[in-house]
């Protein structure tokens, strides 16, 4: 259902498609239970050789739930607002060369995290985005797309940023604890589309980075905000953290930003804040985030 389906690219992605020879079944989605459960009967029914997600990263993330922990492979069609997963793989918007990645491309095992329990392929957070995406209007977005995302934006700032706090167990019992206005734990290196707000960040890795914005004053936020838009989190200064003299990770910081690396986190707050998987609202924090163990073949572009 996202925005790109009133545009001709399925149709032309599936002409191109049929010329290579692909044989093909199309079937609509109006929620992401009905993504889990298509790609689940496509699993059973033994008879496709791969799922193609035609939508954003929403849809993607519901028909890969689906296939987690299977040989079927994924291979998506970015269709939505954002196409962040697109983005990462570098998979260009051509109708000819998106065919061209389903049939000839290859394939990378990804792993997603969890969120209370709830899978995710690329990124879950609290605070300002979630806020965002719990107040967006989604039919205005399908007539307007990106432009919809203005009004819960400006309301974003305008509130008085949460006080969170990240606590990472796999520390011991020196556990660290850190205070942030805004968290991102994510596996991709883009955010927002072409933003980099995880430059070490890896698809196909097990670890998980969280982005921690941790000035709480609303001109703080605004400051950090504008740096992702100008690609200051592309070059944050890197530090080693070492335990009895073992290089353990590294730390990425730069003025109000932190970037760590983790398997396991719990974020908290004193009162209820807003939080999201794969930009789709999720409910309320507390919120706790690992690294998952079920994989998902991802369908990408030749290397």
């Amino acid at each position: 259902m996202a925005g790109r389906l009133k545009a001709p690219m399925l149709s032309k992605v599936m002409k191109q498609l049929e010329k290579r020879g692909a044989q093909l079944e199309l079937k609509a989605a109006a929620s992401i239970e009905e993504d889990i459960e298509l790609a689940r009967q496509a699993v059973s029914s033994g008879q496709v050789d791969a799922v193609i997600a035609a939508g954003g990263d929403s849809t993607i993330r519901g028909v890969a739930i689906g296939l987690m922990s299977t040989d079927l492979p994924l291979g998506i069609i970015p269709a939505g607002t954002g196409n962040v997963l697109a983005q990462e793989i570098h998979l260009t918007r051509k109708p000819g060369k998106i065919a061209a990645t389903l049939m000839e491309g290859d394939i990378c095992s990804v792993t997603p995290g969890l969120a209370n329990g709830e899978p995710f392929l690329l990124m879950a957070g609290a605070g300002f985005d979630a806020q965002i995406v719990k107040d967006l209007d989604h039919a205005l977005k399908q007539r307007i797309r990106k432009a919809a995302y203005t009004g819960p934006t400006l309301k974003a700032l305008a509130a008085k940023p949460p006080a969170l706090s990240i606590a990472f167990p796999e520390d011991g019992e020196a556990a660290s604890r850190y205070s942030a206005a805004f968290v991102v734990v994510t596996k991709v290196r883009h955010y927002g589309g072409a933003f980099v707000m995880a430059p070490d960040a890896d698809l196909a890795a097990a670890e998980l980075q969280v982005v921690m914005f941790m000035d709480r004053s609303r001109l703080g936020m605004v400051r950090a905000l504008i740096g992702l838009a100008m690609g200051k989190n592309a070059h944050l200064k890197k530090t080693a953290t070492r335990e009895n003299g073992d290089l353990v990770g590294h730390i990425m910081q730069t003025r109000g930003v932190m970037i760590r690396t983790c398997k396991k986190l719990r974020i908290s707050s004193p009162d209820p804040v807003p939080t999201q998987i794969d930009g789709e609202w999720l409910g309320y924090s507390p919120l706790d985030i690992s690294a998952g163990d079920k994989a998902v073949s991802l369908i990408v572009p030749k290397a």
